[in-house]
C-alpha cells in the first residue's frame, strides 16, 4: 500500500497514482482596487514555470505571453503562443500519468496548435501558479459598474 494512504479509504485505488502524489498548485491573490471589470487586458491567470521560460495562460488555457527566465524578456515569436494549454503528462514505467487542466511541477505541460492540429509539450515543470484576482470597489463606484455591467432596466 502507498505512503499516506489509508487502509480505511474505500476509494484507495480510484485515488491512487502511478507516478506520485502531487505536488500543490501555487495560488497567487493579487489585490486591486478600483471598479469592476475596469481591467480588460489579457489576465495571466496561470503561470508554467520551467527552467527556461514562463508560459502565461489566460482563462480560457490559451498561451497569451512566454517569458525567458534568465532575461525577464517576453519571447515575441514562441511556438507556443495561441496555443491550448491541455494538460500535463508524465512517464511511468508502464504508464503515461496525465493531469488536467493543468500539469504538476514534474510533469510536462501540454499544448495544442489550434492549426496545427497536433501538441506539444515543455520540458519539465518547476512550478504552477494560479493567479486569482481579488478587486476592492469602493461603494461609490459600485452602483453605477453594477448598472453597467448588467444592462440597461425595463
Amino acid at each position: 500500500m502507498g505512503e499516506g494512504i489509508s487502509a480505511d479509504d474505500d476509494d484507495f485505488e480510484a485515488d491512487a497514482t502511478a507516478v506520485s502524489f502531487p505536488p500543490f498548485v501555487e495560488v497567487e491573490l493579487v489585490y486591486e482596487t478600483g471598479t469592476a471589470g475596469m481591467d480588460q487586458s489579457t489576465w495571466r491567470a496561470i503561470e508554467i514555470w520551467t527552467r527556461n521560460r514562463i508560459y502565461s495562460v489566460d482563462w480560457k488555457m490559451k498561451c497569451v505571453a512566454v517569458t525567458d527566465r534568465k532575461t525577464d524578456a517576453r519571447v515575441p515569436n514562441h511556438t507556443f503562443l495561441g496555443c491550448i494549454l491541455s494538460g500535463g503528462q508524465r512517464q511511468a514505467s508502464e504508464s503515461i500519468e496525465i493531469s488536467y487542466p493543468c500539469p504538476r511541477p514534474g510533469y510536462e505541460a501540454v499544448f495544442e496548435h489550434p492549426k496545427r492540429r497536433g501538441f506539444m509539450t515543455t520540458s519539465q515543470v518547476e512550478r504552477v501558479v494560479m493567479r486569482l484576482r481579488v478587486l476592492t470597489v469602493p461603494h461609490e463606484h459600485l452602483s453605477p459598474t453594477w448598472k453597467k455591467l448588467t444592462g440597461p432596466g425595463d
